[in-house]
Formats: structure tokens, sequence, C-alpha cells
């Protein structure tokens, strides 16, 4: 639980830092690289997070299914979409959020198997 957590606490600073140098325009060029960072970035750091975050304060139904958290992830993040689609939280729908979170929740997926491997002692 301790390793999951500090990796949640980590995802979670990172995406709020890259948000928020962005944000205050402390990095703020204008190009492809830096475009990608600040709007996709912070998306797949939180969803890492919150992945991780999710195996640690879930039933055990969850915490060993990955499958699940995988779809218990997706699902928050996809209502998180549509309620920007349809104007309901602010924000812009994108399709490529989607993709970003399908690629961090696939990441978390080969993290979470390789913790669970180093716990049960096959390296």
């Amino acid at each position: 639980m301790k390793k999951r957590t500090v990796l949640s606490l980590i995802f979670l600073i990172v995406g709020v830092a890259i948000y928020l140098l962005f944000d205050l325009e402390i990095m703020a060029k204008q190009s492809l690289m830096f475009s990608i960072i600040r709007n996709f970035l912070p998306d797949l750091c939180w969803t890492l997070s919150f992945f991780f975050m999710s195996i640690n304060f879930s039933s055990k139904i969850v915490k060993n299914n990955l499958l699940f958290n995988s779809l218990y992830v997706l699902g928050i993040a996809l209502i998180y979409e549509l309620l920007q689609y349809f104007k309901v939280i602010k924000g812009t729908f994108d399709v490529l959020d989607i993709l970003i979170y399908i690629i961090a929740i696939a990441t978390a997926c080969l993290i979470e198997k390789m913790i669970r491997r180093k716990e049960n002692g096959k390296n």
C-alpha cells in the first residue's frame, strides 16, 4: 500500500506542477512539444494517481482485479469528459484526452504488475 500511495502522490504533484507552471505562464513557449506537455501530461499524471489511489482505498474485489479497477478509472474519466462535452463543468471535451486516459491506465497496469511481482517475490 505504501508504494502505491507514494506513486499516487508523486503523479499528483507532478501533474499539478505541470499544470500550474503552464497556467502561470512560467513555461509558456509556443511549440508542439510544450503544447503536448501542457495539454496531455497533467491528465496522464492525474489518471495514474487516481488509478493507484483507487487500488489503495477500494474493496478487495477491485484491489485484486486490474481489469475492474481499470474500467472503474476509465469510467470516471469518461464521465468527466462527457460533463465537459455537455458544458456541465468547465473544460473542453477532447477525444485525445480519452486516448491519454487509456494510455495512462495501460501504463498503470504495467507498473502495478511489476509491483505485484516484486511483492510476491517473483523477480
